[in-house]
């Protein structure tokens, strides 16, 4: 015969579900800012740690070439790395949670194809918009044509879908669109010239040099509207994680949520890629991390997810400058290379746990 279990005990089981939670939330933030700060003290110029951290701490003691290097190069590459980590792992977050499907996110739903199409037009034909407003650059042109490519993708989907459709249709209408972009990119980069080609190729992979404080600025906007709208809905998107369809019965908008959830994540990966490129995987990894850490409950998933984000790209960017000295390594190929491995043994952990 079993033992009840008593409301006094169901209480501290999960005083102390959630105090776990918050401690491991705390070890992650802690490990973000080191990482954060172990970015910015590698990279370009000839700095030392000890100036690095002078210069970060108190920049009026340090002399303005150690603040230019310090301020105006490493700087805005190290915080589009933090946005890239948050804005990606969010928006990987959404898409598996609104679309129940483990393998969504910005790359397999055709964003990140979108974005480079867009990005390649720029690149290879010279958009003509920049003769008829002479004071667009080029660079921000192509930052517009891959964040625009980007929304038209999700309202394409959207459109596509109303009524009655699956999920699971959705998801497929997603990966379709993913593979016209993907084709059209490729017939661009067959009638683009060697110079063109090398542009398109260098951007498709990914780079923070491409960062600057206006583009920062840009990506860290949308970010601060969007990270409070989706913790303002933790608990529309639990009951939608654990109930699907049926959570409509506890008073959640399904479809409005759905919608609004997806429209966010475009723009918040819409907004990355147009600036640094396509960086895959981190919105597959962090989510899952995340899920294995803290389990479903979104009140820490959403925090653990964006923190893992954030470990996972600055890290990457980290190593990108101490793999080949002199050198920054395309971060995209960086995430690539760590995810990869990472992700194949995230699921073969989780068949080991499904198979008992």
């Amino acid at each position: 015969m079993t033992t009840p279990v008593t409301p006094a005990a169901l209480q501290a089981r999960y005083t102390h579900t959630v105090r776990r939670r918050s401690l491991l939330l705390v070890i992650l933030v802690v490990c973000a800012v080191a990482a954060f700060v172990a970015d910015l003290v590698v990279g370009s110029g000839t700095l030392t740690f000890g100036q690095a951290i002078r210069g970060l701490l108190q920049p009026d003691s340090v002399d303005a070439s150690t603040r230019v290097i310090l301020w105006e190069l490493r700087m805005p590459m190290t915080l589009m790395a933090v946005l890239a980590g948050t804005s990606l792992s969010l928006a990987g977050l959404m898409m598996q949670t609104v679309l129940d499907n483990p393998l969504a996110e910005p790359f397999t739903l055709g964003l990140s194809s979108a974005a480079g199409f867009g990005a390649s037009l720029a690149l290879a034909f010279n958009v003509s918009i920049s003769q008829a407003l002479p004071g667009v650059s080029t660079d921000l042109i192509i930052t517009a044509n891959a964040f625009l490519f980007s929304l038209l993708t999700v309202g394409i989907i959207l459109l596509m879908s109303r009524g009655s459709i699956g999920l699971q249709a959705i998801t497929l209408l997603g990966i379709a669109v993913h593979f016209v972009f993907s084709s059209l990119l490729g017939l661009i980069q067959y009638v683009a010239s060697a110079d063109q080609l090398q542009s398109i190729v260098f951007w498709l992979m990914g780079s923070l040099l491409h960062a600057t404080w206006t583009k920062v600025t840009l990506c860290a906007v949308i970010a601060a509207v969007a990270l409070p709208i989706v913790l303002a809905q933790a608990w529309a998107l639990t009951a939608l994680r654990s109930f699907g369809e049926q959570a409509v019965v506890f008073g959640v908008p399904v479809k409005r949520v759905r919608t609004v959830m997806l429209v966010l994540a475009a723009m918040l990966a819409g907004a990355v890629t147009s600036v640094v490129g396509i960086i895959g995987f981190v919105g597959l990894v962090a989510p899952h991390v995340a899920r294995l850490l803290v389990g479903e409950d979104q009140r820490f998933t959403i925090a653990v997810t964006v923190a893992c984000g954030v470990i996972f790209v600055t890290l990457a960017s980290l190593a990108s400058k101490l793999i080949v000295p002199g050198a920054v390594l395309p971060i995209g190929m960086m995430t690539s290379l760590i995810g990869l491995p990472f992700f194949i043994i995230l699921i073969l952990r989780d068949r080991r746990l499904t198979s008992r």
